[in-house]
C-alpha cells in the first residue's frame, strides 16, 4: 500500500471513528472547458482530493469541498520537506473549511477547503527546502 492510501486510510478511519457518515458527495455540475474534477473523494462529503502529485486547474461547485493531502518524500525524514499550510489566494471564493477532528498522519499537511462563492481561487504550500505547490480551483 502507497504512502498515500495508507496516510489517506487513516484519516478515513479517524473520520468514521467520530460518527461521520461515510456518504460521499458527487458533484453533478458539469465542469467548464477551463477545469476538470478533481480526482476522487478520500473522505466523506468531499467533491475530491487533492495531493502534491496534481497540479492543474479543477473544478468545485458552489458549496462542496475538497481535501487536500500533501505528503513530503519518503526519502525525507526532515521537518525542511515537509508541507506549510496550504492557503487559499481568495478565501470569500475558496474558503478554509478547517480540519476539525481530522489528524493527519505524522508529516502529512491536510487542508479542507469549501467553495464559498463564484470564482477562482489558488491553493498552494511551500516546503522549507523549497519545493512548491499550487494549484487554481473554478468554483462555480
Amino acid at each position: 500500500m502507497t504512502r498515500l492510501a495508507c496516510a489517506a486510510l487513516s484519516v478515513l478511519v479517524a473520520v468514521l471513528a467520530t460518527g461521520c457518515s461515510a456518504a460521499q458527495t458527487r458533484s453533478t455540475a458539469q465542469p467548464t472547458s477551463a477545469c476538470r474534477q478533481p480526482p476522487e473523494a478520500v473522505l466523506p462529503r468531499t467533491a475530491g482530493t487533492l495531493t502534491e502529485a496534481d497540479s492543474g486547474v479543477f473544478c468545485l461547485p458552489v458549496g462542496s469541498r475538497l481535501a487536500v493531502f500533501l505528503t513530503p518524500p519518503p526519502a525525507d525524514t526532515t521537518s525542511a520537506g515537509r508541507w506549510s499550510t496550504v492557503l487559499s489566494s481568495s478565501p470569500p471564493v475558496l474558503a478554509d473549511a478547517g480540519t476539525g477532528v481530522l489528524t493527519a498522519p505524522v508529516g502529512v499537511t491536510p487542508g479542507i477547503f469549501q467553495g464559498a462563492s463564484a470564482g477562482r481561487a489558488r491553493l498552494t504550500s511551500g516546503t522549507l527546502d523549497g519545493g512548491t505547490w499550487q494549484v487554481t480551483v473554478v468554483v462555480s
